[in-house]
Formats: structure tokens, sequence, C-alpha cells
């Protein structure tokens, strides 16, 4: 692997590559205008010109988030960050974006006249329905989620869908789920699914609409920007992405901090007006609902259990294309720079405050600048913005920090960036399947490194012949609730530099 000093001297040489390289790249300009009249070179990857980017203030991911930065709205693409909507109707979150939104709320008609309220003028063909199939799965360990293809219509202030078939049966049938991907949470609120039967009677709509609806519940675990992700963002991708941002997106237990810190996110799935199911006092009638979120994995994406063979890679080149972040095929920040001499590799450090702290930390910003590496420190501040905070990750070259839920901002780098995974003594088993495997899913590079019981603050604690040091094995099989007390928020670390620097080493190769 090398020693701490190759990882510095690789950085410098680097360096000293670019200023070298920089007056005979000067000459051959120079050259290039002269033979070809004028002609200007190509920035890397044939892409002509490519935006510096500015050092952003820096946001929390778990609070919610002051919208109003005027130069955020300038910059701009696929969301309108930080404008404020207009006043929405009872039972209605505005989103806000670039497009302006249709209104969904109908107008008042007399009784016995139904409304006809369209989004558009063309038969639904997304879904058919099915004579026979029950039309809710509970078999998944994950989720459940209930599919009705026809005469759906939802109830506003209720949490109740009905579904009228086209045969009605002599008994009806119904369900209660939890509409959220973690089903064994028993605070998620549930919503009931009625599928009527010949003798009872229908909810006359007040509002008809052309375009499909998932319904589903906020709460949970939300609030952690990991959970955030994985058990509401990336299931909603799932289930939503499909239908090409014509669908409605119905919300019981809303949470008006999610939808405004994710509000770029939640614009690039649908272009219609988000509903509160507990305050809407309409009746919403659908040619589709879906109810409920699907969902593979723990931050993950099966392709082979998804309709569409949607991955992991598409989910974060999809949020990247809601912020408006560089394309694709741009390289990340230290190989596009290439006419800077002086450019290093840019690292954000995460720094945990409450648990699994890293008691050393100055030690550790000295560190990553003698390795060569340019810090960026995630301040978590509540007055910041959540948007900008999402382009400073993009304008680093890796992410540094202890398993924790702040890790999960790695969504927000380009291809071919690092996740430098700093792992808590006793938890080894469960870094990769969390962090570990998701990286590499969304095309990231990967470089794990777990603390020897020397840079645990529970080897002085406890001591070297506790269980808790000799046998982290038996602690664990003792149960999640006395593993997660124990390691997860009695522990903080004391890292080592000499060490990690083989890990720093092996990162600042894949930057490289």
């Amino acid at each position: 692997m090398g020693s701490p000093k190759a990882a510095k001297s690789m950085v410098k040489h680097a360096i000293w590559r670019r200023r070298l390289g920089a007056p005979l790249a000067a000459v051959l300009v120079i050259l290039a205008v002269f033979v070809f009249s004028g002609q200007l070179a190509k920035g890397p990857n044939g892409v002509e010109g490519s935006p510096n980017k500015e050092d952003l203030a820096i946001a929390t991911p778990d609070q919610e988030l002051d919208t109003g930065n005027t130069e955020l709205k300038q910059a701009s693409q696929a969301v309108g960050k930080g404008e404020t909507a207009a006043p929405a109707q009872e039972g209605e979150v505005r989103t806000v974006g670039s497009e302006p939104l249709e209104k969904e709320s109908p107008p008042q008609y007399p009784e016995g006249e139904e409304a006809t309220v369209q989004s558009g003028s063309v038969p639904y063909m997304k879904c058919t329905p099915q004579n026979g199939t029950s039309i809710c799965d509970l078999s998944n360990q994950r989720f459940d989620i209930c599919e009705l293809c026809g005469d759906a219509r939802v109830i506003g202030q209720s949490s109740t869908v009905i579904y009228i078939p086209q045969h009605r049966a002599s008994s009806s049938e119904e369900w209660s789920i939890r509409a959220q991907s973690r089903k064994t949470l028993p605070w998620i609120k549930k919503v009931t699914v009625k599928s009527l039967n010949a003798s009872q009677p229908e909810s006359r709509c007040t509002s008809r609409n052309a375009m499909p609806a998932i319904v589903f519940s906020l709460g949970g675990f939300t609030g952690n920007v990991w959970h955030d992700f994985s058990d509401v963002i990336v299931p909603l991708f799932l289930t939503a992405r499909q239908f090409d941002r014509d669908v409605q997106i119905v919300i019981t237990n809303n949470q008006p901090w999610f939808i405004k810190k994710y509000s770029a996110i939640f614009h690039h799935l649908t272009r219609h007006n988000i509903i509160d199911l507990d305050a809407d006092d309409q009746v919403r009638c659908y040619p589709h609902v879906i109810v409920g979120l699907r969902s593979h994995r723990d931050l993950g994406i099966d392709p082979n259990s998804s309709p569409q063979n949607y991955t992991l890679m598409d989910f974060r080149l999809f949020v990247r294309e809601a912020y408006g972040l560089p394309a694709p095929q741009v390289n990340i920040p230290y190989r596009t720079d290439k006419d800077d001499p002086d450019k290093k590799p840019r690292i954000m450090l995460i720094d945990r405050t409450k648990t699994r702290r890293l008691v050393n930390l100055p030690d550790v910003m000295r560190g990553l600048d003698w390795f060569g590496f340019e810090v960026v420190k995630a301040d978590l501040r509540v007055d910041t913005n959540f948007d900008e905070f999402v382009h400073l990750v993009d304008s680093c070259d890796a992410i540094i920090g202890v398993h924790g839920a702040g890790l999960t901002n790695m969504v927000f780098l380009r291809s071919g960036a690092v996740l430098v995974h700093i792992v808590p003594y006793g938890i080894e088993f469960m870094a990769d399947g969390l962090y570990g495997a998701s990286a590499r899913d969304m095309g990231l590079k990967h470089v794990k490194y777990s603390i020897s019981p020397d840079e645990s603050t529970l080897l002085e604690k406890y001591g070297l012949n506790h269980t808790v040091i000799k046998d982290p094995e038996a602690i664990r099989k003792s149960g999640w609730e006395k593993l997660g007390e124990l390691y997860m928020s009695q522990q903080d670390i004391v890292l080592n530099m000499t060490r990690f620097g083989p890990s720093l080493l092996k990162a600042i190769e894949f930057i490289m």
C-alpha cells in the first residue's frame, strides 16, 4: 500500500506535474489559435467550458432549513430553490419549482352533480383492472402495498381509499396497512383500503383526475437523513419515477419540514400539487392509485425486483438532476480543474457532535492537511440551506466520517468520488450493508477503516479483559438494544493517524 509519506508525495508530484504542464499547455493553446484561426480547445470529455465552483454555505441535513437564499434562486435549474409558494387550498401542499403547478383544488358542485376536472383527455392506459386478483399484497417483510386499477377514490380527512371494482362481488374486502417502507414500526400511520361490494354506497367524486396517485405516510424514523433516504426517498423513487412526473402524491401524517427540505426531489417526481390527506376535504378520484411504498433493502435497489430495472446509480443520477448538479460525464473536481497547478483533493469531514465523535478532531484535520487534502468541515448548523449544502458536497472529491447518518450525503458526490468510512469497534459486521454496498452501487469508491480497540474510548472505560473488548460477537448475540447502547451510543474514537494513513493513501490513489 505504501507509507503515509507516500501519500503526501503523490499529491506533491501531481501538483508539480500541473505546474510544469501549465506553461506547455499555454504554448500549445497559442499555436492552436494561430493554426486554426481562433478555435478553442474543448474541456474534459469534450464539453466546452466548465464553471468553477465557489464555496457554499454548509447546512445540516437533519433540521428544518431556511430557503430564503436569493443567490440560490438565481442558480436554480430544476427547482425554484428558496421560492415561496402561493397560498394553497386546504389540504394542498404547494410545491415550488421552475414550472407553474397545476391547481388541484376543484370548484364546489351542486348536489348530485359530479366534478369533471381532469389533468388530461387521453384515456388512462398504465394499468387495467384484473378480476380474481387481490389489490393488496401483504407478503413482503419490509412493506405492504395496494394497487388499485380502475375506479379509486381517496377520501380526505379519513386516511381511506375506496376501490369500486368493475364487477362487484357480494362480499367486500378491507385492508389496513402502514403505508411506508417499514411496516414493522407501530407508530407509522395506517391507511385503510376498502373494496366495495354490490350493496355498499359510493362516495361521490368532487375531483376527477386522469393521472395516477400515490398515497403514503411520513413519520417513522424521518428526521435522520439515512432514514429519510432509505425509508422514504428511495422507495418513493422506486414507486413514482415510472410515471415521469405525471402522478399526484398524497401524504398522510404529513411533515411540512420534510417536504420543504427535499422540495427539489419532490418537484422532480411530480408536477402536481402534493395533497395533505389529513387536511383535505375532497373526494379525489383517480384511474390508478398505489397505497404504500416499494422497498428492496436498506438504502439500496435490486434491479431484478424493479419492473423498470432501476438501479441505485439511476437514483443517484436522478437526485443530481433534481438539484441541478453537473452531468454524469463530468469528472470529480480534482480531475476536472486540470489547469490549476495548486489544486488539492477536496475532502468533506462529517463531524459527529453527540455519539461516535472524533475526540482528537484537530489532530485528524491536521493529518488530512498533511496528507495533501483540502479539508471542508461539515458544520451542522440549523440556519443554513440544504440545497447549498448539496452543491458543497458536489464540489468535493471525497467524504470522510465515522459510521452514521451523515455519510448518506455521499448520494450528492460525483461518479468516481470516494467514501472514507471510519467504522467504530464492534460494529464491523454492519458497515458494508449500510454504507459500503450502497456506495459501490452508486458508482463511488468505498474505503473502510475499522478502528482498533486502542482507538476506542470503550477500552479505557471497560478494560482490555471485558467482554465488550474481548468478545463483541457475544454482545451482538445479546440483542440490538445492548449492542446499540455500547458500540453506537457510548463509544467515541481517538483516531490513530499513523495507522489510518494507508487508508488515506488508498483514497488518494482512487482520486488521482
